[in-house]
């Protein structure tokens, strides 16, 4: 068989382009770093490539939602704790206007601090995120959620809430609304509350009200008369009696498990009623007080009402404070699982990028030792192809 020369032209010239082209390769692997710079390059590394670049993507949206939820979550506990602050203060202010050395006047004075710290838990409220969304607003979040109208507090927020996805299986509630914030607070002791009627002459007040069996508990509306100053019956809402007998200032009424203690003087006919906790808002809480600080506290008769609102505010109060830091409490959960998802995403992107590095990312001192090979190579095949090309036939003629 005979090779021509343009023959040994063609195979040798197609031999530098093919080494020049892997020195090109090998050129832009070292000066970019990369490994794979096209799908060419490595079809199979450059699919893992793009499914390991996908996680790394999705993680890093996660940790924008994270950040997002733990700022408002932040916010909202802050907004809470300075709620709470005012609400320690109206129970204190309470328990001082119990006092016996108080007058109209001191009390007066008592409600106008507790109309400024109303005002206050208001704004708190109120409060937005720095972005114009109000924090309590559940999904209305354009509207304040809160307004006073006539001493009564109403909701104009829904009780929507928004979840974040943080992880791949893990979802987060950015938002409490107020509807369950600040008006699904259980009155009373949070079982039932105590309520005495609007036209008692005797000076009989409510000092306490307690659960003394829970398994002996009827959930119904039950009303207490004193049948005499030393007499009672409890009927339940059908009128059946409950339980009857004598009593003393100081001593407690039992019945189906609750117990009420009462002290002072009734008169026959007065009554008191007990029903089942009912959900309020904290607002109307300190509403009623301060009413009751500026009603009537100087004949026998009005300072037992006052002393009845005042005892029922003081429980009220106590189940708000609850109910807060029991919010608190699910918000403070809710933050502590971020973190734990923020360091589970770290971790999981540090694998990650582990992964794509060594996928994607150029070895150096191989890449430089191929580009040595290979550039020697060339240099060998370009010598060889310069001497040859010059050759013919007829120089030997």
């Amino acid at each position: 068989m005979r090779i021509s020369s343009r023959s040994l032209q063609l195979q040798w010239l197609a031999d530098v382009y093919r080494r020049q082209a892997e020195v090109a390769r090998i050129q832009k692997q070292v000066s970019t770093g990369l490994r794979i710079n096209t799908a060419a390059d490595d079809p199979a590394g450059a699919s893992q490539a793009i499914a390991l670049r996908q996680g790394l993507d999705r993680i890093e949206n996660f940790g924008a939602n994270a950040e997002s939820v733990r700022r408002r979550l932040a916010l909202g506990e802050n907004a809470l704790d300075q709620f709470g602050n005012a609400l320690a203060r109206v129970r204190e202010l309470a328990v001082q206007a119990g006092g016996g050395v108080q007058t109209n006047e001191t009390r007066a004075a008592i409600a106008a601090e507790m109309r400024e710290l109303l005002a206050s838990m208001v704004n708190v409220a109120n409060s937005q995120d720095g972005e114009g969304r109000h924090l309590f607003a559940g999904n209305a979040v354009d509207a304040a959620p809160v307004a006073m109208a006539g001493g009564a507090a109403l909701y104009n927020g829904d009780a929507g809430v928004r979840m974040q996805r943080i992880g791949d299986n893990r979802v987060i509630r950015e938002n409490d609304p107020g509807s369950e914030v600040f008006f699904a607070i259980r009155d009373g002791n949070g079982t039932f509350a105590v309520d005495s009627a609007a036209g008692n002459l005797g000076t009989a007040f409510f000092s306490s009200a307690v659960i003394s069996d829970a398994s002996a508990w009827v959930s119904d509306s039950y009303t207490i008369t004193f049948t005499s100053p030393e007499t009672f019956a409890v009927t339940d809402s059908g009128g059946n009696s409950i339980a009857s007998g004598s009593w003393s200032s100081g001593e407690a009424i039992s019945f189906r498990g609750a117990t009420v203690r009462f002290d002072g003087v009734p008169t026959a006919g007065d009554s008191f009623s007990v029903q089942p906790s009912a959900n309020r808002n904290a607002f109307d809480m300190v509403s009623r007080l301060i009413t009751a600080l500026e009603g009537d506290t100087l004949s026998p008769a009005g300072r037992a009402g006052f002393q009845n609102e005042l005892n029922a505010a003081l429980l009220d109060l106590d189940q708000a404070e609850t109910h807060l830091g029991n919010v608190r409490g699910t918000i403070g959960a809710r933050l502590n699982a971020i973190d734990e998802q923020r360091s589970n995403n770290e971790e999981l992107t540090l694998q990650l990028q582990t992964t794509l590095s060594t996928v994607r990312d150029v070895d150096y001192p191989k890449a430089i030792s191929d580009l040595e090979t290979n550039l020697t190579a060339l240099e060998a095949a370009q010598k060889v192809f310069a001497q040859t090309r010059a050759l013919s036939l007829f120089d030997l003629l």
